[in-house]
């Protein structure tokens, strides 16, 4: 059950990490290159179906790290302690979304792309700022989980 468990947790946060890794690197990068209109044509409902999905994605990762760092307890040991500070940076980038990311992000998905409010793009270069700091936030919990839970298989297999 513990390695199937493990493999799961990796798996959905090593997804996360990598999606949002991909928007950052490629997908808004390729999005700027565009006119302004097909821009925000594709911005506005990207902004809201990804604003729909992510939640769930990182609340599930998040639960899914907090039960790896139960299941690999004493959380004082090196397993569970690098699976504690996962967590404990998940969380910490989902207060982050929240607070920084959501509200640039939900005037982006309400928007008409036909006709964009003025400052549009102004809050898209803000939320991609942003978003390179929950990235490399992910990328640090996502080490940190993988770190735990191959010193957690480590101790088990001795």
């Amino acid at each position: 059950m513990t390695a199937a468990y493990d493999i799961a947790t990796a798996t959905v946060a090593g997804l996360m990490a990598g999606n949002e890794f991909a928007v950052a690197a490629f997908v808004h990068p390729q999005l700027h290159k565009l006119g302004h209109s097909t821009h925000a044509q594709a911005a506005a409902p990207l902004a809201g179906v990804l604003g729909k999905a992510m939640p769930f994605w990182y609340g599930i990762a998040l639960l899914l790290i907090v039960g790896a760092a139960f299941e690999h307890r004493p959380l004082s040991s090196s397993p569970g302690l690098f699976l504690l500070l996962a967590a404990i940076l998940w969380a910490a980038t989902i207060v982050f979304t929240i607070a920084m990311l959501v509200p640039i992000n939900n005037r982006i998905a309400k928007m008409n792309p036909d006709h964009p409010y003025d400052c549009w793009l102004q809050d898209r270069s803000r939320w991609d700022q942003l978003h390179q700091v929950r990235v490399t936030l992910l990328i640090m919990a996502f080490v940190l989980l993988l770190t735990g839970l191959f010193a957690g298989a480590a101790s088990t297999a001795i």
